[in-house]
């Protein structure tokens, strides 16, 4: 009896403290899982909807002001944790910082308004805002399109079209629009520079109703009236949306390839075995209507040499690249040996440029000049020693 006894004390004494940690677990589990039930429940009951709207502030001012509305659309308390400014494109943040510094609170069926331009700081392109809230969920607004950190989508319904007419090879156009009064436009300046002579291009410009000042520099200045054709005036005035396009007629440039003036300049007598350099030059005539960029290639390769002398190897140097009108360059510099002759007479060396169709290229028409219709061709006679 006495053993019984101790056997159920030793039973009982273990199989309550086991019980009461079992339930002690069961209770902890049953608490975590009802947790995260709720909340899951909770972060799946979250609805937040975004919206974006612009303030225009008027002309001078080169910035506006952009703000998301937060709605709150669940029955929660909604804390915004991070809101984020990403480039679709690139599918990366703009910048480096989120646009908020401090949580949002927004409540049930309310909302708030907060201001995200300075995440946008003259980024040009498509932006999306994401909204990171503290149960992990991740809200997004409609892409919009940001330019100069601007937003332009919606703001501007009517479109300004600028065309450029006969413009100049290798010259930068740039347009200018000034809005006058309430009037708003983006971008305000594009920059182009021209390919090919007579080019023309026509660009848009998304704008508010009103009037605008249209200006058109070259090369960062004001063209003036001996350049321009058409409008009358520059700045050209233009006014939306009665008129809607502008057009700057350039005085054409005609250009006309002229003949360059080839010439050999190389001593006429040198001792036999010495080395001996020589000139290359060329000449552009004054009437010439832009720069010529120098075929050192197409010369040096056309370079002939004959006469009563063992051949050596000819070396030139590239010296001047361009020709402008009326100048006359070096264009390369050779090196020559008169090695020894191959009869006890004296003979000469004979160096002879063919004439060539291209000794060199138009910088602004891209066109081909070439040189003398004649052959050019100079004699150096070695000398021998004693």
């Amino acid at each position: 009896m006495v053993g019984v006894a101790i056997a159920i004390a030793i039973f009982f004494t273990t199989l309550v403290p086991l019980y009461l940690y079992m339930s002690t677990l069961y209770n902890l589990y049953s608490n975590e899982l009802n947790y995260r039930r709720i909340r899951d429940i909770d972060r799946a009951t979250e609805s937040l909807e975004i919206a974006i709207e612009g303030t225009i502030i008027p002309f001078p001012s080169t910035s506006n002001q952009i703000r998301l509305v937060l709605k709150n659309t669940s029955p929660l308390m909604i804390r915004v944790q991070r809101i984020w400014a990403m480039d679709v494109e690139e599918a990366a943040p703009i910048g480096g910082d989120p646009c908020i510094q401090t949580p949002i609170d927004v409540s049930p069926g309310w909302n708030t308004s907060v201001r995200v331009d300075q995440c946008l700081t003259n980024f040009t392109g498509r932006a999306q805002f994401i909204a990171v809230t503290e149960r992990g969920r991740l809200f997004a607004s409609t892409p919009v399109l940001i330019i100069g950190g601007r937003l332009a989508s919606g703001l501007y319904p009517y479109t300004l079209t600028v065309s450029i007419i006969n413009m100049k090879r290798g010259n930068q156009y740039t347009i200018l629009i000034s809005p006058q009064g309430d009037a708003d436009i983006q971008p305000r300046s594009i920059t182009y520079k021209a390919t090919a002579s007579n080019e023309n291009i026509s660009l848009s410009f998304g704008a508010t109703a009103g009037t605008f000042h249209v200006y058109l520099l070259e090369n960062g200045g004001l063209i003036g009236p001996g350049r321009l054709i058409a409008p009358s005036t520059n700045p050209a005035e233009v006014t939306l949306p009665d008129y809607w396009n502008v057009v700057f007629i350039l005085s054409r440039t005609e250009i006309t390839p002229q003949t360059i003036d080839l010439e050999i300049i190389a001593p006429s007598r040198v001792l036999e075995g010495e080395s001996f350099s020589f000139d290359i030059t060329l000449s552009l005539p004054a009437q010439a209507g832009e720069g010529v960029g120098i075929n050192h290639a197409a010369i040096q390769n056309s370079i002939t040499l004959s006469g009563d002398y063992e051949p050596r190897t000819l070396i030139c140097i590239q010296l001047g690249d361009t020709l402008t009108p009326g100048s006359t360059t070096i264009a390369l510099r050779c090196n020559l040996n008169a090695a020894d002759l191959r009869s006890n007479n004296p003979g000469s060396i004979t160096i002879t440029i063919p004439a060539l169709s291209s000794a060199g290229t138009g910088k602004e028409s891209g066109l081909a000049y070439p040189s003398d219709s004649d052959s050019t061709s100079i004699t150096v006679r070695p000398q021998r020693r004693g």
